[in-house]
């Protein structure tokens, strides 16, 4: 097998990453229309008579859930398990070349996404009925169909329970304990996925499912909402996904370095800094952005989720692709480097953030349909279709287009 490295187009860190940028909200536009498209007109292939029947309003909530629920399970939890959990294992056994590699990993991943979903809708929907193949796809009527909503939205957060689960494993604890016990990039790889996605499914069960869905025994309820509505839990969750990417995603370790880096104190350190600074800060911002989100008419913790997840997004694209500049060379200072590259990412993510909540109806991955009709993600969802071109291009292909493959 002919062996190829990939060498970058642009040295400047700065211009190469405003092209990606450029190149992420291209794909991510394009890719939207084309994606919620093919995925609404196969679903309304499958629901028959059964979607067409139902009020204008209930259909397109019922699609607007179905369709993120293909991105969800299909794109952004394959890329945690693959990238994160399995380090990439297996991406070059065809070829190094890109972007050939990229394509079947792609492939791979999203194959993976839909048996998946086929297996976790399978067994669920044994007893549960809002999880039923039958209701999730062709729902007799509006009140099934509310039921499939409620099915899909709870369906659908297990890649939120990917994200708070199974994305801990790598950035806070370097894969412990299998990196530790074992050299075998297999089992490293196939050992956090299995304990990934035990944590996931766990977190599943007591956190999403509550927050979707009320159970009563004998007219008693025996299910309270956490943090008592979904907007509040997305912006806790927000927060803390944040500053548990820190430590990996330009962070250098810290802060959590500053007492050891001996796992897995490290880590649970890390995960108690996260928690504690979501839950001060979460009050803090909600104060904040409340005038925003009245202006816009949105719950003020809607805003404050949207706002970190902006953030979020900054702070992925300025490692991943702006190469966590200033680097070594400018700052050989580890704190001033580790500062400048946070004050940077939380500057722009803020003003992106404040830009994003007033003018996301502007976007096609956002809240502008074209006219074509087609389902659209919002406030929260759009940004994730930002996010995974973005993570994709840098991880399954390399930086591809932004870099090309030259033989060694």
């Amino acid at each position: 097998m002919s062996e190829f490295v990939m060498k970058k187009r642009i040295k400047h860190p700065l211009l190469s990453g405003l092209l990606s940028v450029v190149v992420i909200v291209l794909v991510a536009s394009i890719g939207w229309i084309l994606w919620s498209n093919i995925w609404k007109m196969i679903i309304l292939a499958i629901g028959g008579s059964a979607i067409s029947s139902l009020s204008p309003e209930v259909q397109g909530h019922f699609l607007k859930e179905s369709v993120e629920g293909t991105f969800f399970w299909i794109v952004i939890s394959t890329w945690v398990w693959f990238t994160l959990n399995m380090g990439n294992y297996g991406k070059y056994t065809k070829t190094t070349k890109q972007p050939q590699a990229g394509l079947r990993y792609t492939g791979l991943a999203f194959l993976s996404g839909i048996v998946g979903f086929a297996l976790f809708v399978t067994f669920l929907g044994i007893w549960w009925e809002p999880f039923s193949w039958q209701v999730l796809f062709r729902p007799v009527d509006e009140a099934q169909a509310h039921l499939a909503i409620k099915g899909w939205s709870a369906i659908n957060f297990f890649a939120l329970s990917v994200i708070l689960a199974q994305i801990p494993l790598a950035s806070l604890f370097g894969k412990y304990p299998f990196s530790k016990h074992s050299k075998e990039p297999w089992s490293v790889a196939f050992g956090t996925l299995s304990l990934g996605l035990f944590l996931a499914l766990f977190n599943w069960i007591t956190f999403i499912v509550p927050s979707f869905i009320s159970l009563q025994t004998e007219g008693v309820a025996v299910t309270t909402q956490p943090f008592g509505a979904w907007p509040t839990a997305l912006a806790w969750c927000q927060l803390f996904i944040f500053f548990f990417l820190i430590p990996a995603e330009g962070g250098e370790g810290y802060p959590q370095k500053l007492i050891t880096s001996k796992q897995p104190y490290s880590g649970l350190i890390g995960l108690g800094i996260a928690a504690g600074l979501a839950f001060l800060l979460l009050p803090v911002l909600r104060s904040v952005l409340t005038p925003l989100a009245e202006s816009v008419q949105i719950a003020p913790d809607l805003a404050v989720a949207s706002f970190v997840l902006t953030i979020i997004n900054v702070l992925l694209t300025w490692h991943h692709h702006f190469d966590d500049y200033p680097n070594k060379e400018l700052v050989p200072s580890v704190a001033g480097r580790v500062l400048a590259q946070l004050g940077i990412v939380i500057v722009i993510g803020a003003i992106l953030g404040v830009l994003w909540i007033k003018y996301v109806g502007l976007w096609p991955f956002g809240g502008n349909d074209l006219g074509l009709g087609h389902p659209m993600l919002g406030i929260m969802g759009g940004q994730f279709v930002y996010m995974m071109p973005m993570l994709f291009m840098n991880t399954f292909f390399d930086k591809w287009p932004m870099a090309k493959s030259v033989q060694k």
